[in-house]
């Protein structure tokens, strides 16, 4: 197996796993998300952007995974430590590869690509009932640093 960033000639693989990721997440919380069909347009905003990526997992030929990774700055006020980050605004390994190690290989690329472009540090953010990932962040070492509440009106 093998992690690299995607071309555009990924995005056909990618398709599917992005469907799957969306339909994963309109499962755990139905009122902010809803299922989709990806047609490419999604990744391959970001594949030629310049501040984002996919690094996908390929096995035997086959896309099984994939993180999207986008460079940040936090807000310009004098309140605010400065820092250059990356986020991971979507992970998502195929149920078949899961606990095989290709969450921690493509969260390793993540790594590289963010120390290459000397970031301090990865952010996500995940959903509160998405327990194995959770567990999975919990155990890369990620730190709860901030609580998202929402009050409906």
């Amino acid at each position: 197996m093998e992690t690299r960033i995607a071309t555009l000639n990924d995005i056909k693989a990618l398709c599917p796993l992005l469907t799957e990721f969306f339909t994963y997440n309109a499962g755990l919380q139905p009122l902010y998300n809803s299922e989709a069909v990806e047609d490419g347009e999604y990744p391959k905003i970001i594949i030629e952007g310049d501040n984002s990526d996919f690094l996908i997992a390929v096995d035997n030929g086959a896309v099984v995974g994939f993180i999207h990774i986008e460079q940040m700055k936090t807000q310009p006020y004098n309140s605010v430590v400065q820092h250059n980050y990356a986020e991971i605004i979507a992970f998502m390994v195929t149920a078949s590869h899961r606990a095989h190690g290709v969450g921690t290989k493509l969260l390793d690329a993540a790594k590289e690509w963010s120390k290459e472009r000397n970031l301090d540090y990865i952010e996500l953010i995940s959903m509160i009932n998405a327990d194995d990932a959770n567990l999975f962040y919990d155990k890369k070492g990620f730190k709860t640093v901030s609580y998202i509440r929402r009050q409906m009106l």
